[in-house]
């Protein structure tokens, strides 16, 4: 889809809802510079200052030192807390959340998957590394910041600044109020095995759960990138100094990154492990939106979505 909002290319049907996943994290990073905007927040804003000790203690020990205080919002925006993932805490010998819940949906609290977390050392310093480590529980805890400074769930959030403001009628935050609709979305598979994890989609809060359609999608990255929801000043800021992650991407403030080479342009956006991923061309303003609805890493479905922006181009 071009600057006009008109659509360049499209294929299949794009008023199917479906599980965003990881895209979902846009939509939080949005909630939280708002969040910075009206003054609850500020990027060096810690973990210490905005939620319980108890919850905090114990999240990133490297060595004999608890760093976890020291944790800020550009820390767990840019993948930099030094937090373990808790569905994939990284010891290949035990399984992990993942394995489990694919295997046999089942849902969890937020302080379930704290509690994986402080069962692993800190992957390093909070802030002190070169490369982001790509860690759900970031995304988990912004939620419950958001919570703690605006008083609403990330569901209640969600409808009022994003899907009201923005009038997204197929766009919501899947919970255990909305397990009677799990049917009705697309569905997620793993080779030729289809995956049914109601609970686990709305166990993910903030990390991964919402629902929305391409076209609903593609609406709210036109108004994210058109300065619609927070001030407009961190446009330029999101897609700076990215730190190298897995393969050829690389992490912003908040944003996957494939930075340019070889002529073609950046492509800035999201992906998630249910195969889809959005983007945009900056320069252009041209935005994408694709799925392949198969359960995969996060890092092929957004280098496929650059792939097709950079297309564009030709």
């Amino acid at each position: 889809m071009n600057a006009d909002s008109e659509p360049l290319w499209d294929s299949g049907d794009t008023t199917l809802p479906l599980a965003l996943t990881g895209i979902t994290k846009l939509y939080t990073l949005a909630m939280v510079l708002r969040e910075i905007d009206r003054g609850a927040l500020s990027l060096d804003t810690t973990l210490g200052e905005v939620l319980p000790a108890d919850t905090v203690r114990g999240l990133c020990v490297v060595g004999a030192d608890d760093h976890s205080f020291s944790i800020t919002m550009d820390n767990l925006l840019r993948h930099q807390s030094g937090i373990v993932d808790y569905m994939r805490p990284g010891r290949h010998s035990q399984r992990s959340l993942e394995q489990q819940f694919l295997e046999h949906d089942r849902a969890w609290t937020l302080d379930q998957a704290l509690e994986i977390v402080k069962h692993y050392p800190g992957v390093h310093v909070p802030g002190q590394s070169s490369r982001a480590h790509l860690s759900s529980t970031n995304h988990l805890l912004l939620g419950a910041v958001l919570q703690e400074t605006t008083g609403m769930s990330f569901e209640q959030l969600i409808q009022l600044r994003v899907v009201g403001s923005l009038g997204l009628s197929n766009t919501y935050v899947f919970s255990s109020e909305h397990f009677d609709k799990y049917f009705t979305l697309s569905p997620i598979h793993s080779g030729s095995r289809v995956i049914r994890i109601p609970q686990a989609l709305a166990s993910s809060s903030a990390d991964g759960a919402i629902i929305s359609t391409p076209q609903d999608t593609l609406t709210f990255s036109r108004a994210f990138w058109n300065g619609e929801i927070f001030r407009d000043s961190w446009l330029p800021q999101l897609g700076l100094g990215p730190a190298k992650c897995e393969k050829s991407l690389r992490m912003g403030l908040g944003m996957m990154v494939a930075p340019a080479r070889r002529g073609k342009p950046p492509i800035e956006g999201y992906s998630g492990i249910a195969g889809c991923a959005v983007g945009v061309d900056v320069d252009k303003g041209h935005h994408a939106f694709l799925t392949s609805f198969q359960w995969s890493s996060p890092t092929s479905s957004f280098a496929a979505v650059a792939s097709l922006l950079r297309s564009t181009r030709a």
